[in-house]
């Protein structure tokens, strides 16, 4: 985030994928916090725009993880 006033704060999201996440894997997301869920990791943390959003769906992808679900949460 730049600080520009005309930017919007970054959204926060709940990102939920299945499977317990090792602590190389969770290396791949650094933006985001990863705490065990049940049998899942849910990845919870701002993302200053839609194509960091995006850029961490690819990497999920590409990790061949499966996604369980995407939910933006309210502002804090």
């Amino acid at each position: 985030m730049t600080g520009a006033p005309n930017e919007p704060p970054p959204h926060r999201y709940r990102i939920r994928v299945r499977g317990r996440l090792g602590e190389t894997m969770r290396t791949a997301f650094p933006a985001l916090q990863a705490e065990a869920s049940g049998g899942d990791t849910v990845l919870t943390g701002p993302l200053p725009d839609g194509a960091a959003l995006h850029g961490v769906l690819a990497d999920i992808e590409a990790l061949g993880l499966e996604l369980l679900e995407v939910r933006r949460l309210p502002p804090a």
